[in-house]
């Protein structure tokens, strides 16, 4: 999500949805906006964005202001800029546990408890074993399944994978033996690792080259 220069002089208006989740009635309200500010085109990222293209550099902040007013920020803070999150158990088949909502409160929980994060990273929750949300390229991945609570009953948990990340120096995330978290602690789990970070990391460190180093005690 960001404003960024084209090579014609006008501008691309990028914005985060909640995780990806959208709406028809939101969806024409993009349309609506993309053809009042620019020519009608719309892009989606792969970080389940979208961008309204073709805006004219002096009606920008007039668009940014209206895209807020609809809660599609185009300068959202890093935990919802950074997070994904597959369709979930809501509507596939295939998977095991509820993604969409989970993934919108972890980032708003996460907003709250670290509202200075300085930093960017991503967070994918998939809602089983395959890989649509991408969780083993992302800084904290999160794979769904279900496992026993404390009294015998099947809950939602999270398999945890660490520091995964794309790029010349691609690596998939860490894993760890026995590192699950149940779905409902997945804030608790997610701010005491991001905690750990900024206590230990060394300057301009990213969060996947501590995560590459860091002991298997500070990540759990």
């Amino acid at each position: 999500a960001a404003v960024t220069e084209q090579v014609d002089g006008r501008a691309a208006v990028g914005f985060a949805l909640r995780a990806g989740r959208t709406s028809g009635s939101q969806l024409a309200r993009i349309a609506d906006l993309a053809d009042g500010y620019g020519t009608g085109r719309v892009r989606a990222t792969a970080q389940q964005q979208l961008v309204i293209l073709d805006v004219p550099a002096g009606r920008v902040d007039e668009l940014v202001a209206e895209l807020a007013a609809d809660d599609l920020p185009v300068r959202p803070s890093p935990f919802r800029e950074g997070t994904i999150a597959c369709t979930g158990i809501e509507f596939c088949k295939l998977a095991i546990v509820e993604t969409k909502q989970r993934a919108q409160d972890l980032y708003a929980e996460l907003e709250r408890r670290l509202p200075d994060f300085p930093e960017p990273v991503t967070v994918n929750v998939n809602g089983c074993p395959n890989s649509c949300a991408r969780f083993q390229t992302a800084d904290i991945g999160l794979k769904g399944s279900i496992g026993r609570g404390p009294d015998g009953e099947d809950v939602e948990i999270f398999q945890v994978h660490l520091g995964g990340h794309l790029g010349s120096d691609a690596a998939l995330g860490r894993k760890f033996r026995g590192l699950k978290v149940v779905a409902d602690e997945a804030p608790d789990y997610v701010e005491r690792v991001l905690r750990g970070y900024l206590d230990r990391r060394q300057p301009a460190e990213t969060f996947a080259a501590y995560a590459a180093r860091a002991d298997e005690g500070w990540l759990r």
